[in-house]
């Protein structure tokens, strides 16, 4: 393509240099007299006399004039550049310059074109390698934020139970509250079915069997517990709150088991209850003192004195209330949580470089068989954050923070919902110590109103 767009101005450049460089020759007519000679060439005029002459210039239709040659030469350079120069239509010659310029035409349309494709060649390899970034750093993102730790993992296996755990309480509450009732209302099936005697004859038998330590009483005690319980574990469960539930972690009490046998702790809490609230139950009332002679319900004397009892049946059972809400909390739990928080206590509890220091009894011991709901809520929002390895965890991805963050509001709201709980019936038992306090003052206000009003319809008559 190269040759065939230098070839034209090669040859213009070649043709100009000809024409400047070649000798040209001009005719004439003839000269007037006084020049002495007529020629037709002026080089060839003798004594070199320059003859002017109208006739001398010619006319374009004459190539033998000076004009005619003139424009005849130019016609012929015309013909030259447009016919043969330019098109060069005779067929075996070389293309001319418009067969160059259209292959010049040709090619740059050619390379225009390809350097187009290249230049939108160039424009999707951008896109397509922005795209590919996109999805990578996409990607990257969510393998990072998506990919949670193992310390979140750990507080959503310790959460899982609580629920489970939950129901499981208010199941034993129901329970004690029922027995508690029961005891006091001299119900069937209760050891305080025949009265006060039966009552205290029982509890007396059980601590004699169970929880009479012969050191108590300066050793004269010795004699009463010789067919007692040899157990010092046992010993005095049934008065010691510190010992029998706020110690424990979790208590060995399950209600959820149909036929199962009762436990060391279940008799303990009983026998705690029944010297804390009632510890003389209310008196047998025969039912001939309910009903006149004729068989109809009294309203008078026993019975309002039974409705008494029962107000006050009514406001022990919100005193036991808050021992009740105590042992339920502290009520065996989810099995499926224990080796999980078994498998935390037993990593807090080993020292670095030397082997484990804590063993399964030691476990078992500190939170029981079953983790109770008091005790996952322990290890939630207490022992877990005892754990070193907790602070330097938190150096992790800012997603996972922000997880951990929740978790631990979560945490934070279900103790406070347990708080919540505890100052309900806080309220509660100050709502009944007040009413028990303003009987005797409401008594005698209401005593003082029946008699102002018994004087004013005595004086009516």
């Amino acid at each position: 393509m190269t040759k065939y767009v230098a070839l034209p101005f090669c040859l213009i450049l070649l043709f100009c240099f000809i024409w400047l460089h070649t000798p040209k020759q001009a005719y004439a007519g003839c000269m007037p007299p006084q020049c002495g000679c007529c020629a037709g060439i002026i080089s060839e005029c003798q004594n070199a006399c320059i003859c002017t002459s109208s006739e001398e210039r010619g006319s374009s239709d004459d190539p033998l004039t000076t004009i005619g040659h003139i424009t005849d030469e130019f016609n012929k350079h015309r013909t030259w550049i447009v016919e043969k120069f330019f098109k060069d239509g005779t067929a075996g010659d070389k293309p001319g310059l418009l067969a160059a310029m259209k292959l010049m035409t040709e090619q740059l349309t050619v390379n225009a074109i390809q350097q187009t494709q290249a230049i939108g060649q160039f424009f999707d390899a951008k896109h397509q390698l922005e795209t590919q970034r996109l999805f990578q750093v996409m990607v990257a993102r969510a393998h990072k934020d998506y990919h949670p730790d193992e310390q979140l993992c750990e507080f959503g296996t310790f959460t899982r139970s609580l629920a489970s755990s939950a129901r499981n309480n208010d199941l034993t509450a129901m329970a004690f509250s029922r027995h508690s009732v029961d005891r006091q209302l001299l119900s069937k099936d209760t050891v305080g079915n025949r009265g006060i005697v039966s009552d205290q004859q029982s509890r007396l038998v059980q601590f004699i069997k169970k929880y009479c330590n012969p050191e108590d009483n300066i050793g004269n005690l010795d004699l009463l517990c010789m067919k007692g319980g040899t157990t010092p574990e046992l010993f005095n469960r049934d008065i010691s709150f510190t010992q029998t539930i706020d110690a424990p972690l979790t208590l060995d009490i399950d209600f959820s088991n149909d036929g199962g046998a009762k436990t060391d702790d279940e008799e303990a809490v009983f026998a705690l209850s029944a010297n804390l609230y009632s510890h003389r139950i209310l008196p047998e009332v025969v039912e001939s003192k309910l009903v006149t002679e004729d068989g109809k319900p009294t309203y008078d004397g026993v019975a309002l004195g039974l409705m008494d009892a029962r107000a006050l049946t009514a406001k022990r059972s919100v005193a036991a209330n808050n021992l009740v809400a105590i042992t339920a909390l502290k009520t065996k739990g989810d099995p499926e949580v224990r080796p999980f928080i078994y498998s935390l206590i037993e990593e807090m509890g080993k020292i670095e470089g030397a082997d484990n220091t804590i063993e399964l009894e030691e476990i078992q011991t500190l939170l029981g068989e079953q983790p109770s709901y008091y005790a996952q809520m322990e290890i939630l929002t207490k022992k877990f954050y005892q754990m070193p390895h907790f602070y330097s965890d938190l150096y992790d991805k800012p997603a996972n923070v922000a997880r951990k963050d929740v978790a631990l509001q979560a945490a934070t709201l279900m103790q406070k919902r347990d708080l919540y709980h505890s100052f309900l019936r806080s309220e509660m038992t100050l709502a009944v110590m007040l009413e028990a306090a303003l009987m005797k003052e409401q008594g005698r206000v209401t005593n003082e109103v029946n008699a102002a009003r018994q004087r004013q319809r005595t004086r009516r008559f």
